[in-house]
């Protein structure tokens, strides 16, 4: 007897041996290869399938590109409209593959026998009338069906490594874009912007690269070459490739994976995010192609990143750009490129990681994740209230994180930047690294219990950043935090039953505690704070802020400043005698402040800049992660002895650490493990999406 198969998740089924989708038993329109990759990913729940396996599964009988398995992808998500956290919602692990969030149960049933002749005859004839009725309706709006456009994608590049920052020439045909590759550090290179044909070396001296921007005629690109010393803003003959150095701005820029750099429509000005002075936020300016002067348009103050990826409008009068308040929480805006004051864009609270402007010189197309994931998003400047004019593109593109839109064409080239944080613990002894907390989201901000048998640690897998907790060798985790609330950092408490923390978004100070019956809750205690953590005794939270260091009393009360300086990293000494913080977001500098009154007094200089949490106590020293003196690409892992000051290197660095986002190290209390946050590598590549 035969036997008919159905999965079913959320409020779909999918009937396998027909391949038909219903929601809520009615069909769902999908073809036949896009219902294929749907079984393949319900028949392995769960589970992560490469492209490799989807595409061997769904087109067994000839070879695709991959192109053809993110279309499948994008028409499913579309047909699904499921929402971030629902069990019918596809999760993209960037480079690798798929997987279909949440339980699927299967069921099976016997199929319906067949008819005998005589049933047939008016069966058939009932669905040719059915399909005959319809013909009349499609053929009327076949012509205008076959005008309309339909967005397309196709590969850019499929290069070995990690290509990203693309730029589009005003003309649509070529791409720039940087390229890095066998752990070289990233260079510009050139090509058309149709694949098929192989890249051009553009830069070809060794260097810190950065930021393609096209002039408006096609034939030349600025880009910014980032030293220790200074940032230089370079302009390079596409031919030729001879390059001449514009000017330098110092200091040096480093560890921002955004653009940085877009040449006006008039080829006068280019527009530049850089900041004047160590630690602070970057600003914009634009600067003379001719003279190379230098005149500042924005200038943020109390944001962790400040100003990035600069875009002028078509018309030359306005700079879009992405104002990067912390890691979780990003917001457009517009300036007058003759000065002014900034407009905000944006308001929904979420990431943006990239923006550009439509032919239209009134439209901004941006690269948010206000859906969940990552998608292409778009938004018209010239509104009176731009921020109800946030709409779908329609183009459904898999993760871009940073993209560039061509002037005179309808495309947009896009690449898939994605750094994926895992936890790992280094033994100090034997250097041996293990990896102890990984999924497919970020996981970052890991902190040892005062017993060592447990690890408090930030998590993004359930569709938002929440605290976890977990077994000291991430084993059976317990998410710990719910709803709008996303924590920063968890800091335990003297008893380890209780964990402070912060949302970044607006500073409010909460603390989670432990349940007799073994169930987290959360309450704010309605005062600001910027990473705090418990005193010694369990009475007091110190915390970090804008304008000074406090302490609050943790059952209720004034909050009282203690020293009148600006902190955003804090932690308490092993003793409970001494804070440690980091002023501003991107400074290297690490102070600390005796918690009985006094100076504050300068530790070390040397932290990697925008890493300010990157460094754990011990009750003689500090490890912290600083640059590699022989590469701006390497880093290296320090022991600050103290009250000596001497320094010891205690290891390079397996891979360059993405400097915001990935929070505090932690030492186990025994002093032989240290837990950090390690980027597995990333495979981007560029994808153009056209006639949209």
């Amino acid at each position: 007897m035969l036997h008919k198969r159905f999965y079913r998740f959320g409020e779909f089924v999918l009937d396998a041996t027909a391949k038909v989708l219903l929601r809520d038993g009615r069909p769902v329109r999908l073809a036949l290869k896009s219902v294929e990759t749907l079984l393949v990913l319900v028949e392995n729940a769960g589970q992560a399938v490469t492209k490799d396996e989807i595409m061997r599964a769904v087109w067994s009988d000839r070879v695709v590109d991959e192109a053809n398995l993110m279309q499948n992808i994008a028409v499913i998500r579309r047909a699904l409209a499921a929402a971030p956290g629902s069990p019918a919602r596809i999760e993209t692990f960037p480079g690798r593959g798929y997987r279909l969030v949440g339980p699927v149960t299967v069921e099976t049933q016997a199929a319906p026998r067949p008819l005998r002749p005589r049933h047939r005859g008016w069966l058939i004839a009932a669905l040719v009338a059915a399909l005959l009725l319809p013909l009349g309706w499609f053929a009327a709006q076949r012509g205008m069906r076959s005008s309309a456009q339909v967005p397309r994608l196709s590969p850019v590049t499929r290069l070995p490594g990690r290509e990203y920052q693309p730029a589009v020439s005003p003309d649509g045909n070529r791409v720039a874009f940087l390229w890095s590759r066998e752990g070289k550090p990233a260079g510009v290179w050139v090509q058309a912007a149709e694949s098929g044909s192989a890249p051009r070396a553009l830069t070809r001296r060794e260097g810190h690269f950065s930021s393609p921007a096209w002039a408006p005629d096609g034939k030349s690109l600025a880009y910014l070459r980032v030293e220790r010393s200074a940032t230089e803003i370079l302009l390079c003959s596409v031919d030729s490739g001879e390059e001449r150095l514009l000017v330098r701005l110092v200091p040096g820029d480093y560890g921002f994976d955004h653009r940085m750099l877009d040449w006006s429509p008039d080829g006068q000005s280019l527009a530049v995010a850089h900041s004047d002075a160590p630690g602070r936020p970057l600003g914009l300016s634009v600067v003379s192609v001719a003279t190379g002067a230098r005149r500042n348009l924005t200038q943020p103050v109390n944001v962790v990143g400040g100003d990035f990826e600069p875009r002028f409008s078509p018309d030359g009068k306005r700079i879009s750009f992405i104002r990067y308040l912390n890691r979780s929480h990003q917001k457009a805006f517009t300036v007058p490129a003759g000065g002014g004051e900034p407009r905000q864009l944006t308001a929904d609270g979420r990431q943006i990681s990239s923006q550009d402007w439509m032919a239209d010189g009134r439209t901004l197309v941006v690269a948010s994740d206000r859906g969940g994931e990552f998608r292409l998003w778009k938004i018209r400047a010239d509104a009176s209230n731009p921020a109800r004019t946030l709409a779908a593109t329609g183009i459904y593109a898999e993760f871009p994180i940073q993209l560039s839109v061509a002037r005179g064409a309808p495309a947009v080239v896009y690449s898939v930047l994605h750094r994926d944080r895992d936890i790992w613990r280094l033994d100090l002894l034997n250097k041996k690294w293990t990896r102890v907390v990984a999924s497919s989201g970020q996981d970052a901000s890991p902190q040892y219990s005062p017993s060592g048998d447990r690890i408090c640690f930030r998590s993004d897998r359930s569709g938002s950043d929440q605290l976890w907790v977990s077994a000291a060798d991430g084993s059976n985790p317990v998410q710990v935090t719910r709803g709008r609330v996303e924590p920063s950092v968890g800091r335990w408490s003297p008893a380890g039953r209780s964990i402070v923390f912060n949302d970044p978004k607006t500073r409010e100070v909460f603390v989670a505690s432990l349940g007799g019956d073994g169930a987290w809750s959360a309450r704010s205690l309605g005062v600001e704070g910027v990473h705090p953590v418990f005193s010694s005794d369990g009475a007091w939270i110190y915390a970090g802020g804008m304008s000074s260091l406090v302490r609050i009393p943790l059952q209720g009360g004034a909050v009282q400043a203690i020293a009148q300086t600006r902190g955003v990293s804090v932690a308490l000494s092993p003793d409970g005698a001494f804070l440690y913080f980091v002023k501003d977001s991107n400074d290297t500098v690490l102070w600390r402040l005796p918690v009985a009154g006094g100076e504050p007094a300068r530790v070390l200089d040397g932290l990697v800049p925008g890493c300010t949490s990157c460094w754990a106590l011990a009750p003689n020293g500090i490890y912290y992660l600083g640059l590699n003196p022989r590469s701006l690409d390497a880093q290296t892992l320090y022991f600050h002895e103290l009250p000596a000051g001497v320094e010891r290197v205690v290891l390079e660095y397996p891979e360059p650490l993405s400097p915001i986002g990935s929070g505090p190290f932690s030492l186990s209390p025994d002093g032989r493990r240290l837990l950090t946050v390690r980027v597995e590598p990333s495979n981007s590549d560029l994808t153009r999406v056209s006639n949209w």
